[in-house]
């Protein structure tokens, strides 16, 4: 019942763990737990860390080459992919709205990378999009979860050599990133977030790519290339 909904918030929400965070017009106040914001808190200065890692940087003859293979990449995207490929960050936040060409610009990418001796590799929280972003960019991709296994059961590794693109970032909650983005900075690994905080929101809880996106570089895809009515 609501009653029951009701005592059972008012309960939780005395632990000594729940502080409140905010306040909302529509909502009212709005709560976090200590360890999710020391987790938050943890991952922000991981990935500031990173920003001068220095790994996957794609040589200049292959990003060159990869971009005069595709005639039709417009400037935004070319731009967007010779920073990614060679920005050196460790992680690198690509925020990209609807129907602004990511997966081409992700190809154009994952092809300057394979030339300078890099393996690229993709995931997402959903089948669809681990399938959509490998059918569109060249990139092999699993869910996020099936990676976790393969990487726990020695079916798949990350290193220095290799480049981890996570699709639909957004809709990624922060305990499930977490461990990739530990598992790649301990490994030497380029760790690509791409998505666009202002679609679908995280189920769980989340909010790290915005955040990310306000605190650090950003290589942003705004102009619309499928539509033009």
């Amino acid at each position: 019942s609501v009653e029951t909904v009701e005592h059972l918030t008012s309960d939780y929400l005395q632990r000594p763990d729940v502080v409140p965070v905010g306040w909302r017009e529509r909502t009212g106040t709005t709560f976090s737990t200590t360890e999710l914001m020391q987790l938050e808190q943890d991952l922000v200065d991981l990935v500031e860390n990173e920003l001068t890692a220095g790994v996957a940087v794609a040589h200049p003859m292959a990003l060159a080459a990869s971009l005069e293979q595709r005639p039709s990449v417009s400037a935004e995207q070319a731009a967007v992919v010779a920073e990614m490929c060679t920005s050196g960050r460790g992680v690198e936040v690509l925020v990209a709205a609807a129907g602004t060409g990511k997966t081409f610009a992700l190809d154009a990418a994952r092809d300057a990378w394979r030339r300078s001796g890099h393996r690229v590799i993709g995931c997402a929280l959903s089948a669809a999009a681990a399938q959509e972003m490998q059918g569109g960019s060249g990139i092999p991709s699993n869910t996020i979860a099936m990676l976790e296994v393969y990487l726990r059961r020695g079916r798949e590794h990350l290193d220095a050599r290799t480049v981890l693109v996570v699709d639909e970032a957004g809709t990624v909650g922060t305990r499930k990133l977490a461990p990739l983005l530990r598992t790649a900075a301990n490994s030497g690994t380029k760790v690509v977030l791409v998505g666009d905080p202002k679609q679908l929101p995280e189920i769980d809880a989340g909010g790290l790519l915005g955040a990310l996106a306000q605190r650090n570089p950003v290589l942003t895809l705004a102009h619309n290339r499928r539509q033009t009515d």
